[in-house]
């Protein structure tokens, strides 16, 4: 509100903030990765849900998937499938054990063998985070780490949309692309390992 000199748009800057994260849930940064969502298994239950685990459907990219018996042994990572493979294995083998390998497929995770027993299962990789449920929210990423990228989005939205401004909804638009570019930069520095890797051609 300050940004536009306008007391008169808190419905349409909620919007547009929240049109902004929207926009950008999908982009890869580094407050957007995790290692710290968990879940259990069940004997005899292969898929995994929402119903499960309400961080399920939220895993946008899965890096790898590690498993931890009731010992506290660790396990991982567990191979990954193609869903058709996955398909196979739980159709045509009522094998259970410790699971050693995964699909993910329509939100939901699928492990073969079938669990036996109880096992905590971490996958790490990357994960949508929430836009703030409300003003008073604190500590949301996309409040502090990604201030500046929704501050321009969200002001080129409202511009574009309600405003009907276009000038000032283009410059507004480029900030955040910049802004976006340095975000991309700094996860890169973070993850970057340094490593040469061959490659065969």
């Amino acid at each position: 509100a300050d940004d536009v000199a306008r007391d008169d748009l808190t419905t349409q800057i909620a919007a547009a903030i929240t049109q902004a994260i929207d926009y950008y849930k999908e982009e890869r940064l580094f407050w957007t990765d995790t290692r710290d969502e968990t879940f259990a298994t069940v004997a005899d239950q292969s898929a995994y849900d929402v119903d499960d685990d309400a961080a399920i459907p939220l895993f946008i990219k899965i890096d790898a998937m590690f498993l931890e018996d009731s010992d506290g042994i660790q396990y991982g990572p567990l191979d990954r499938l193609d869903q058709k493979l996955m398909e196979q294995l739980l159709d045509s083998s009522a094998a259970s054990g410790r699971p050693d390998s995964w699909s993910y497929f329509n939100d939901t995770f699928y492990f073969h063998p079938v669990p036996d027993d109880a096992y905590t299962v971490r996958p790490m990789g990357q994960i949508e985070i929430a836009a703030p449920s409300s003003d008073a929210e604190a500590d949301n990423r996309w409040m502090t780490k990604g201030f500046e990228l929704i501050r321009c989005a969200a002001k080129a939205n409202l511009y574009v949309h309600t405003i009907k401004e276009d000038g000032p909804a283009a410059v507004f638009a480029m900030s955040a692309e910049r802004q976006l570019g340095m975000l991309r930069r700094d996860s890169s520095k973070r993850t970057a390992t340094g490593h040469i890797v061959a490659t065969q051609f």
